[in-house]
């Protein structure tokens, strides 16, 4: 009788193991037609037809911001020349258009000859050089009387005590500055609250962009990948108190228009300008269609032609056919795309 009872329990016990191996099978990867339907629903990633809608678009760059110091301007002797007197020294304070120093520079008049007829020497004449601009003199510490200039040699530097707040906007965050900003705020990290900054300029960052905030090369000119973007600029308020490198934030308004035609961004191929959208008609045929663009906030973007009110587009648009390339995006990809899978 025993015999048969643990024959029977044996039996049970494989069975079970059996079915429980079918389960995991089926759950994690194993051939059958329900791994097929799962797949198929997993990739099936395709747009829906939506509405077109007034909305309005308020387009904000959050920028991380470091303070440094006003450049200046240099003062330079375009002739070299010997140095003949101090009227200031560095760390004074002066105004623009003083007097800072004094050369002796050969004269520009024709050479004289001695009494005796011999060779002619040259004559010399002593020229004062001026502030280029109003601040504080920096860098002249080393310069003493009788030392000699090259032609062209700077000097010394004249800075005003201001500070600029400075951010570097990525490559394609441009787009989005249609216009100069008029409206910047500046939050200084641990510092006193958000104020005013006047903006300045938008540009090539002299020396290549700034490196990321915590790098270890913070400002060497470098950044991972070989940077990109654009340098802006904004005048720090002479009642903010602020300090050469302090870190902060940019907080940066490059628009907004109200009651527009909006749709999101997902919904366009394209967001600067001019881009595409597929339109889908009562009869539930889609075409392609060509649109103007206006502002975008980074999630909806204003359409300014080639949409109405009511007009039914698919979002998300489409991949253009021509990057639609079999076996360009793999299997991670996907997974992680639509699973969460790695990283």
């Amino acid at each position: 009788m025993k015999k048969w009872i643990i024959i029977g329990a044996a039996v049970t016990l494989v069975l079970g193991l059996v079915g429980s191996g079918y389960f995991l099978l089926s759950s994690f990867g194993g051939s059958g037609g329900d791994e097929e339907f799962l797949g198929e629903a997993a990739v099936d990633v395709g747009g829906a037809p939506i509405d077109v809608e007034l909305g309005t678009v308020s387009s904000l760059l959050v920028l991380d911001a470091t303070v440094r110091p006003e450049p200046g301007k240099a003062l330079k002797a375009p002739r070299g020349g010997t140095v003949t007197h101090l009227w200031l020294n560095d760390g004074d304070e002066v105004e623009q258009g003083a007097p800072i120093l004094n050369v002796r520079v050969p004269s520009e008049t024709a050479a004289v000859s001695d009494e005796e007829g011999g060779d002619a020497a040259p004559a010399f004449t002593e020229v004062s050089l001026y502030a280029p601009a109003g601040g504080t003199i920096k860098g002249m510490g080393e310069v003493q009387v009788g030392d000699v200039l090259e032609p062209g040699a700077a000097v010394a530097t004249v800075a005003p005590d201001r500070f600029r707040a400075v951010a570097t906007v990525p490559a394609n965050d441009l787009y989005r500055l249609y216009d100069d900003p008029d409206d910047i705020m500046l939050k200084i990290d641990k510092g006193p609250p958000a104020a005013e900054c006047a903006f300045l300029s938008l540009g090539s960052a002299e020396g290549g962009a700034p490196a990321e905030q915590g790098s270890e090369d913070e400002f060497s000119g470098e950044t991972e990948g070989g940077g990109g973007g654009a340098e802006l600029s904004c005048r720090v308020p002479s009642d903010l108190q602020v300090f050469d490198g302090v870190r902060g934030q940019l907080s940066v308004s490059t628009g907004e228009a109200e009651d527009v035609v909006v749709v999101p961004v997902t919904a366009v191929r394209g967001t600067s300008e001019e881009g595409e959208v597929i339109v889908v008609a009562e009869d539930g045929t889609e075409e392609p269609r060509e649109v103007s663009l206006g502002l975008s906030d980074g999630q909806l973007v204003e359409v300014t032609e080639g949409l109405e009110v009511g007009d039914t587009i698919m979002d998300p648009v489409p991949l253009d056919p021509r990057f639609d390339v079999p076996g360009a995006e793999s299997e991670e990809d996907l997974d992680e795309e639509l699973y969460g899978i790695g990283g």
